[in-house]
């Protein structure tokens, strides 16, 4: 059986190829621009060359939009995040953000090499037409990260869990969202619950019980009526189980109002505490989470719709929003009010 411990230690050490690969470069770059340095001369002294001083400056353009771009994608975008450790995912960005850093300062000036060499011409080239449009590319779709209706467009609802959270899929995007791809889950969001480390697994991560999502108490986020309860599926296996026909697993559907109905997936068979037709309110503990369903791992899945079913095909998705929680985006907490979670958003009840 596949664990995700040993998921971890394949992006683990492939991150750690990545540095190396990268610290190297950053060695021979500061060898070939700061201590041999002679063969360079700056870039105001040198007289015509004109095509290959506006490559130098497209280049350093692209470095310095790189520089910009790496936090977000590293720490906001990445879907791979929460399965390496934190001080690597850090150590990466930095060196990337470093040797770009160096490759920006290199721009004022260019070696005999590149003055004399064909190929070094080449290469730079190459390079510009490679960084240049990815770097614009990134630049204007880190605000897509972040894209979300405004408050007067979504429903305010309170968080579904108590204790530290991680989003592993949300928000209003496919950037950091794949359930943004369908139609009827646009703004569907999946949490895991996590220890006070970061981590949401203990052990080898081989078994459901290894997860600190399993059996963790699921509130009613908002007051309504149930209209559908599931509760007869089976826990699926760690990373190898999945149920495609029946996606949602043992799952809650609660009608908010006519038409907007509230779907609370993946949860633990014999665990459901509501009937259908029964009211609630929100805050009411009416489950606890699990592993049934279209699942790679324990975790909850919440979004809001048009339709009391699962209906990929024709339903419609609603965003929302919770009316408090303390946040951890970048470095500190902060406390949010009517805010939304995107990918890699650490979060707890204010």
């Amino acid at each position: 059986m596949v664990s995700l411990k040993s998921v971890s230690l394949i992006y683990t050490i492939l991150f750690g190829i990545v540095v190396i690969v990268l610290f190297v470069t950053i060695a021979f770059r500061i060898y070939q621009g700061f201590i041999s340095s002679s063969d360079r001369k700056p870039i105001k002294e040198i007289n015509g060359n004109w095509f290959l001083k506006t490559l130098k400056i497209l280049f350093g353009i692209s470095m310095f939009m790189m520089i910009i771009n790496i936090p977000f994608y590293g720490l906001i975008g990445s879907a791979v995040r929460s399965v390496v450790p934190n001080y690597l995912n850090n150590i990466m960005i930095s060196a990337v953000i470093l040797l770009a850093g160096i490759e920006c300062f290199l721009t004022f000036s260019i070696s005999t090499k590149l003055l004399e060499k064909t190929f070094k011409k080449v290469e730079l080239s190459i390079a510009v037409l490679i960084m240049l449009p990815l770097s614009i590319y990134l630049a204007i779709n880190i605000s897509n990260m972040f894209d979300y209706p405004q408050t007067d467009k979504c429903y305010l609802i309170d968080l579904p869990v108590k204790g530290d959270w991680i989003a592993g899929h949300a928000g209003g995007s496919e950037q950091v969202n794949y359930h943004c791809a369908y139609e009827a889950q646009k703004f569907a969001i999946d949490i895991v619950k996590v220890d006070e480390s970061g981590m949401f697994y203990k052990n080898e991560g081989k078994e459901i019980e290894d997860f600190y999502t399993l059996n963790e108490n699921i509130y009613s986020p908002v007051d309504g009526i149930i209209v559908n309860v599931v509760d007869s599926f089976a826990n699926q296996q760690v990373l190898n189980g999945s149920d495609k026909k029946n996606p949602a697993g043992n799952h809650i559907v609660i009608e908010i109002e006519n038409e907007r109905y509230l779907f609370l997936a993946h949860l633990n068979l014999g665990t459901i505490k509501v009937l259908k037709g029964d009211i609630v309110k929100a805050g009411d503990l009416i489950a606890q989470a699990g592993n049934s369903g279209n699942t790679t791992w324990p975790h909850l899945h919440m979004h809001i719709q048009d339709k009391p079913i699962i209906d990929n095909k024709n339903a419609k998705a609603f965003p929302f929003r919770f009316g408090k929680m303390d946040r951890k985006r970048w470095l500190g907490w902060t406390n949010v009010k009517d805010g939304f979670l995107v990918r890699n958003d650490l979060f707890r009840n204010s």
